[in-house]
């Protein structure tokens, strides 16, 4: 099982939270359209779109999240994006999500 971990520190948009995530796609070999329905995809999939188990995403660990909220504050429609974020990450009850 492998564990995703994102830095608020890194980025402060929703496209540098999209660099920061896609690293961790690669080893899942999971599609990746950098948007909010290609995560939410992923999310649902453990991050792993391979036969392989052990490479399901089993955690993922938000450090500086307090910072990231305060710096998304794009919107799609009339929801936040951190808030949408929150959500697609803490959807699948098989990934553990830690904000920090």
């Amino acid at each position: 099982m492998r564990i995703i971990e994102i830095n608020g520190n890194n980025f402060n948009t929703l496209s540098g939270f999209y660099d920061e995530i896609e690293k961790f796609l690669m080893d899942g070999n999971c599609p990746w359209g950098r948007n909010l329905d290609s995560l939410n995809e992923n999310v649902n999939s453990f991050f792993n779109c391979t036969s392989i188990k052990n490479l399901n995403v089993s955690v993922i660990i938000w450090r500086n999240f307090l910072k990231s909220k305060i710096d998304l504050t794009e919107t799609k429609g009339e929801s936040l994006i951190i808030y949408m974020l929150e959500e697609i990450l803490s959807a699948n009850p098989g990934i553990k999500f830690i904000k920090q």
